[in-house]
């Protein structure tokens, strides 16, 4: 099993999340998970402390659907 690691917000710097992978993604189907939204530009997250908006994108995942900061 990977160590859990925090995902920084890119910018602030805190703690968007916790991941166990090593693509930074996040399993968007537990209750711990932050809420991944969309719109009309894409997938996002909002970061709890600075409130900006933090472009996701999908990726395969074999439990549910899991996120990644995009790049």
């Amino acid at each position: 099993m990977l160590p859990t690691h925090d995902v920084p917000c890119p910018h602030c710097g805190k703690a968007l999340f916790s991941s166990t992978s090593l693509d930074d993604a996040v399993n968007a189907s537990v209750p711990e998970s932050p809420r991944v939204d969309s719109d009309e530009r894409g997938y996002f997250v909002l970061c709890p402390f600075c409130s900006s908006r933090i472009a996701m994108e999908r990726v395969r995942a074999e439990k549910g659907a899991s996120f990644r900061l995009s790049r």
